[in-house]
């Protein structure tokens, strides 16, 4: 043995002589505390916002430099955390570089903001008289002067419907460009400020005209330049940004990182959240990157070692991606479960969400596959110091956030976000910034989600497949055959419902008590159920809520019965009848615009579209157009209505069958799966 150099032995007595917990790694807990001391969160939320494409506003959309900026920057972050196997991948999209937009008229600039999947004007702008619309509906529009050659200005309806469907209105019409603007009618968003500007995806068309969206400040000045018939002075409306579609190369990238497991299976956790953004934001969804990476960098410096792997994974395209699309957002993760990583289904445990983080005063929330959530409120439970203003998990997941897409190709997901009482107001503005976070609370949250992790790690998974009972309350028997369901099947599938209710409760009573040496057995083949049945029986309805895939056919079945019921009595009853069509599939558009808009607005909803993206995930129905059979009764014509609804009403009938037997099908197949869980 060589002797020690004599410099060496000072340091090596003072070593000895240092307790050892003194050179112990710092809890996960204290390892959050000391980085949120640092100031580590907040230094990832002012980098990632000091990247953007507009110089005062920011903007990072998916594709874009400041995005790919973004993008760099986690996974060199990820590196220096230790993560392994770090890498970018490349995701297409359409890339929409925002630079500039404004309203000018005369001297008067007014700043403008726009949406994902909106093309540019010209480079010298479109200058043109503005006509104000209202609201920008058919009946708007045909009181309103000509717009044919003009700028259209149209009050926002966020609440009723999206941005498109007046701007589609306005193309329609002729229009040259479209100038959205708050309005008092519709408060829901943006109205924290009158110099709040908005921004979102656009479900837009790339030869639809261009628009962009200017303050209530700048709208009401507008609006008092107006003349008595709604017709404003001349104005120069720009729009200045790079466009790059995803055929011609348009690509973005999701973040990808590992924390490896010691275990020696092949299951793993997804912790997710997106680094995609609209404005300088701190909490959507900076702020859930920052707790994400936050997250990581404190398991590394706790020495936590996981039984099986956690995949970090940050998206791109979770605010919007593509033009020509209804189902624009959420493209990172739908691009991940769907084509980078088909086989994670069955194989990850759950995929935690993090969004919009984290507000004082916000309780944390969000929604969860039906299997997940009991467990998850139970951790919160467990945990209230690490809540102080509550938890609010609901259930099933949302289609508005990463976890849907993850959650329709089979993996148990959920999302998490902490935002105020007003967050709304300023949601997608410039108002939302990172001076509203408050970094001690993402770190109690960071905790919670340490310990919701860890117990979806270890053990038996913590499914609890009597979430599921939610399922009995949409198969009515009676409701069924009322709607004209073939009755042996309606009779099957309760005893199937029922079969798998009861088993489903059984397993949860007994899961405490199986064995330690049988778990890894049993989570195996519980990943297997949990795939069939997310995969399975999860659907969206075309307004986005989460249904099971029979429901909307028997809403839309069960309306068109009712209208030509109405329509049949012996003194036909019209108002009841366009009553019971208003609620049949997207109607409501059709009653507010003309029919070449609703007819552009279905096609982007139908499951063969070419750019249907995730909501080929969603079981969605054939587009149902009743409109011309709507103007029939309104007309009058009683009769032509009727023959045009019964026409319609043999397919429903026969889709809601279909889509039943699928239903029992995957029933049949999992409960004897869950019968064998011991």
């Amino acid at each position: 043995m060589k002797r020690l150099p004599l410099l060496l032995l000072p340091v090596i007595l003072v070593l000895l002589l240092i307790p050892a917990t003194a050179l112990a790694a710092p809890t996960f807990d204290q390892a959050v505390d000391q980085l949120v001391g640092q100031g580590y969160p907040k230094g990832i939320d002012v980098y990632l916002n000091s990247l953007g494409t507009n110089p005062d506003l920011g903007f990072r959309w998916a594709g874009t430099s400041a995005d790919d900026a973004a993008a760099v920057y986690l996974a060199k972050e990820m590196r220096a955390i230790g993560l392994r196997h770090v890498r970018l991948e490349r995701v297409p999209v359409d890339a929409f570089e925002f630079k500039h937009a404004d309203v000018t008229v005369g001297d008067h600039e007014m700043m403008a903001s726009s949406f994902i999947g909106i093309r540019p004007t010209p480079p010298g702008g479109i200058t043109a008289k503005v006509v104000y619309v209202g609201q920008g509906t058919a009946a708007d529009f045909d009181a309103a002067p000509s717009v044919k050659g003009k700028l259209v200005l149209i009050d926002k309806a966020m609440s009723s419907w999206w941005f498109n469907l007046p701007a589609w209105e306005a193309w329609v019409h002729g229009a040259k460009g479209v100038i959205v603007t708050f309005s008092d009618v519709d408060p829901n968003y943006y109205s924290f400020s009158p110099d709040c500007l908005g921004s979102f995806d656009g479900y837009y068309d790339i030869k639809a005209p261009p628009m962009v969206y200017i303050s209530k400040t700048s709208g009401d000045w507008l609006k008092g330049q107006l003349d008595a018939d709604g017709v404003g002075p001349v104005a120069t409306m720009t729009l200045n940004e790079d466009v790059r579609l995803a055929k011609a190369g348009g690509t973005g990238f999701n973040v990808v990182g590992e924390l490896p497991g010691k275990g020696c299976d092949d299951q793993f956790v997804v912790m997710a959240a997106h680094h995609d953004a609209h404005f300088r934001p701190g909490q959507d969804d900076t702020g859930g990157t920052a707790n994400v990476m936050m997250i990581a960098k404190a398991m590394r410096m706790s020495c936590y070692h996981p039984k099986h792997a956690i995949v970090f994974v940050i998206t791109t395209g979770e605010e919007g991606a593509y033009t020509n699309a209804y189902y624009d957002w959420c493209i990172g993760a739908w691009w991940c479960i769907t084509h980078a990583h088909k086989d994670w289904p069955g194989h990850a445990r759950a995929m935690l969400n993090l969004e919009s983080m984290s507000e004082a005063g916000g309780a944390l929330g969000g929604t969860a596959t039906q299997e997940l959530k009991p467990y998850l409120d139970q951790v919160a439970a467990a945990n209230p110091d690490l809540l102080p203003y509550g938890f609010n998990m609901g259930s099933p997941v949302f289609a508005w956030n990463d976890s849907w897409t993850f959650t329709a190709a089979g993996v148990p997901a959920c999302v998490f976000g902490a935002t105020g009482p007003d967050y709304h107001s300023y949601y997608h503005t410039q108002f939302e910034t990172e001076a509203r976070v408050d970094y001690e609370y993402m770190g109690d949250i960071a905790k919670y989600i340490y310990r919701a992790e860890s117990g979806i790690d270890t053990g038996l998974l913590p499914y609890h497949l009597s979430g599921r009972d939610d399922l009995a309350a949409t198969i009515d028997e009676s409701e069924l055959l009322a709607a004209g369901a073939d009755a042996d099947l309606v009779s099957r599938l309760v005893d199937d419902v029922a079969a798998f209710t009861a088993a489903a409760d059984a397993y949860d009573a007994r899961s405490a008590s199986i064995p330690a040496w049988r778990v890894p057995r049993v989570n195996e083949k519980l990943l297997g159920i949990e795939k069939t049945i997310n995969h399975n029986l999860t659907a969206i309805t075309p307004f986005d809520p989460t249904i099971y895939p029979h429901q909307q056919v028997l809403k839309d079945t069960k309306g068109l019965e009712a209208a030509i019921a109405a329509l049949e009595l012996p003194t036909p009853d019209a108002a009841a009848a366009l009553q019971a069509l208003g609620g049949v599939y997207l109607t409501w558009y059709g009653i507010n615009f003309s029919h070449s808009v609703y007819k552009m607005e279905i096609r982007h909803h139908d499951p063969d579209y070419y750019n249907i993206n995730w909501g080929g995930q969603g079981q969605l129905p054939e587009p149902l157009d009743v409109m011309r059979q709507y103007h029939k009764i309104q007309s009058g014509d009683y009769a032509g209505a009727i023959a045009g609804l019964q026409k319609k009403l043999g397919p429903q009938i026969d889709e809601l069958n279909g889509r039943l037997c699928r239903i029992a099908r995957t029933l049949e197949k999992v409960t004897p799966k869950i019968d064998k869980l011991h």
